[in-house]
C-alpha cells in the first residue's frame, strides 16, 4: 500500500506477504524461487518480519528493479493482489 510521498507503508503480515507472493508468483515474475529469497537478496536492510514496515519507496523500488519484471513495488504488489 502506498501513498504519494516518498515512503511506503506495508501492514500486511509476513504471513500474508508470503501467500500473497508464494512460489508459482515469484518463479512466474522475478529472479528468485521464493519470496524468502527475494527479501534476502535486497540490498537494503529491512525487517521483514516488522509488524509495521515503513521505507523510503525508492529502497523498495530499487529491490524490484532488474530482479522482476516490474518496475516499482507498487506493480508487483498490484499483480500479485491480481492473481
Amino acid at each position: 500500500m502506498s501513498g504519494k510521498s516518498g515512503m511506503l507503508a506495508i501492514y500486511e503480515s509476513r504471513e500474508e506477504l508470503d501467500t500473497l507472493f508464494d512460489a508459482a508468483f515469484m518463479k512466474e515474475h522475478t529472479n528468485f524461487q521464493t519470496f524468502e529469497e527475494f527479501c534476502f537478496s535486497t540490498a537494503v536492510f529491512i525487517d521483514w518480519g516488522a509488524d509495521f514496515i515503513v521505507a523510503p519507496r525508492a529502497a523498495f523500488d530499487h529491490c524490484v528493479q532488474g530482479r522482476t519484471r516490474f518496475e516499482t513495488w507498487d506493480e508487483m504488489y498490484a499483480a500479485a493482489q491480481k492473481k
